[in-house]
């Protein structure tokens, strides 16, 4: 997304870090034309002390390889729309898609990084092309990349639903079309997929009520689910999609896998790094959940649309 211009080191391989309070996940992938090798997934301690250097820090102690680096921006950090491309020349789409996105984001836009990314042509006729516009505040991004300055091979700053897609189009089979589901506390999103091609990406806020079960609720995920499977097939002319991988191996991720089967009648599984990658050293599933964006980053490939 996100790019800062640096030359760096491309051998097949990069390093995904997503910041989480104290700590700081993260993941070194290497891939070849037919394998994705997770060679480390690890929670790395931050010290308060350090400051705003606290990650580089981190990084250096742990010893990282010379790769590529990538760092993914938390859900408040942003804001992801679905908007109308303006008729200009591609030089130009990014300084017209600020005006597009004044009264959607929260912000001022004049404070906005924006970037954008292409869809495929939607089967609607006479609509315009559209494309997803990510907007970030120009001091989270900046705070980013201070924070990582001391990283000299860091080179881009992510968005959750792009390290969703990069994990759902190295699962088998993703050519047929994969909805991937991920959850965090009481919000969820879900990502289709085709092959490496992005189509569409849903939010959705769980708030429970005072007392009830803070677990996510499988009928709520299974309408939107169906909702956004309705809106692909019927604007994309896709055929449907039958399989959702959640981003989750946990025990509670495997529960919600059989409820959400149940409530949807769809193929639903967890994704198991162990089981759907090479990985150096078994990763439990608590590490798994904590760094799968993170192995998401990691997986991104140098290559764009616009």
């Amino acid at each position: 997304m996100f790019g800062l211009a640096r030359k760096t080191t491309e051998d097949g391989g990069r390093i995904g870090i997503a910041l989480k309070g104290d700590h700081v996940a993260l993941a070194v992938v290497r891939r070849t034309r037919d394998t994705v090798s997770v060679e480390r997934c690890e929670r790395l301690p931050l010290d308060p002390a350090r400051g705003q250097e606290a990650v580089a820090a981190a990084l250096r102690a742990a010893r990282m390889p010379r790769l590529p680096l990538s760092t993914v921006l938390q859900p408040e950090d942003y804001r992801l729309a679905l908007v109308e491309a303006p008729d200009v020349p591609p030089a130009e789409l990014r300084a017209a898609m600020r005006w597009r996105l004044k009264e959607i984001i929260d912000f001022r836009v004049e404070d906005a990084v924006i970037d954008v990314f292409d869809l495929p042509p939607q089967n609607r006729g006479g609509q315009g092309r559209t494309l997803y516009a990510v907007a970030a505040r120009r001091e989270t991004v900046a705070r980013h990349a201070a924070g990582l300055a001391g990283v000299p091979d860091f080179d881009v700053v992510d968005v959750p639903e792009l390290c969703l897609r990069n994990l759902a189009a190295a699962l088998p089979d993703s050519t047929a079309g994969i909805a991937m589901l991920h959850v965090v506390e009481r919000a969820a999103t879900i990502v289709l997929v085709r092959g490496r091609t992005f189509y569409l990406s849903r939010q959705m806020a769980m708030r429970a009520s005072p007392g009830a079960d803070p677990a996510p609720d499988p009928g709520a995920i299974a309408l939107e689910l169906q909702r956004s499977l309705d809106y692909y097939e019927r604007h994309f002319d896709q055929p449907p999609i039958t399989r959702v991988a959640i981003s989750s191996c946990t025990d509670a991720a495997r529960e919600l896998t059989e409820r959400l089967h149940a409530d949807s009648g769809l193929k639903v599984e967890s994704i198991d790094l162990n089981r759907t990658f090479v990985c150096s050293t078994p990763i439990d599933p608590v590490l798994q959940d904590d760094c799968i964006l993170a192995v998401g980053a990691a997986m991104r490939r140098q290559q764009r649309t616009l």
